[in-house]
């Protein structure tokens, strides 16, 4: 890029100097500027589709797989101490940004299948994310208005969300939709370490952490033509210090990091 911007300032100099009165115009300086852009904005996107396949790739988180197969099994003691972490279902009537709507659809997304393991009634939060899919009027939403999208595939229903957004125009939103969900998951996590951790293996401790880092470099990539972003990308920087290789490292830093997350956590719909 920095050599096509050099050969262009090139060229208009040859040219002012051979014809003596010949100047760039404010227009044809616009033009180099929008085509700079063009090819930023492009290269962005190629990085960031990049991004959203391995992403796919990598299929559900450990917790969420258990959940959705029915795998994490709770003792009837555990099931009468209700999660009280849980988005509240009325939170959802005081969002009003288009970012605060599409990271509270991804939150209530996961805190779904929590309650469902609790055997906690769901309505009111089903409720309060379809209002919200409502006001958003967005199509892509359309795979979580279906029932049938629960016996897709992790990776078939990301991509086909990611394409929708695509599609749109709201590629931006897509990411914030997913990195709210993942913190969801993180402080999930932090809340019964012990239980939940069970279900991973050093492995997959290894790309629970790798799901963090594509998440924040595609958040990078994105902002830079998206300044808007800038606020998530800062939001979820204290969340740089998870990079567990193990389940043992994975328990040490959500333990240790039990409030930055929380703060993180809640800091998404402010």
């Amino acid at each position: 890029m920095k050599k096509l911007i050099l050969a262009v300032s090139t060229i208009a100099l040859l040219i002012s100097c051979a014809g003596g009165t010949k100047k760039t115009t404010e227009a044809e300086t616009e033009e180099v500027k929008s085509f700079e852009q063009e090819q930023i904005e492009a290269n962005i996107k190629m990085q960031v589709d990049s991004l959203a396949s391995l992403y796919a790739q990598m299929d559900d988180s450990p917790v969420m797989a258990a959940f959705k197969k029915g795998q994490l099994l709770l003792t009837e003691e555990e099931k009468q101490v209700k999660p009280d972490y849980l988005l509240a279902p009325e939170v959802a009537n005081d969002l009003v940004t288009l970012s605060q709507k599409y990271r509270a659809v991804g939150i209530y997304s996961i805190d779904e299948f929590v309650a469902k393991n609790y055997e906690m009634p769901t309505d009111e939060m089903i409720a309060s994310r379809s209002r919200l899919i409502v006001d958003l009027n967005d199509p892509a939403f359309d795979l979580f208005i279906n029932e049938s999208y629960t016996d897709s595939t992790f990776a078939e229903t990301f991509e086909a969300f990611y394409n929708q957004e695509d599609e749109s125009g709201r590629i931006n939103f897509f990411w914030e939709t997913a990195t709210a969900a993942f913190v969801e998951q993180i402080f999930i996590l932090t809340q019964n370490p012990d239980k939940y951790l069970a279900c991973f293996d050093d492995q997959k401790a290894a790309d629970f952490t790798y799901r963090l880092i594509l998440l924040q470099n595609a958040l990078e990539q994105l902002r830079e033509y998206a300044p808007e972003l800038e606020e998530l990308c800062t939001a979820i920087k204290p969340l740089e210090s998870l990079n567990a290789i193990s389940v043992d490292q994975l328990k040490e830093q959500v333990t240790t990091l039990k409030q930055e997350i929380s703060e993180v956590r809640n800091g998404l719909l402010k």
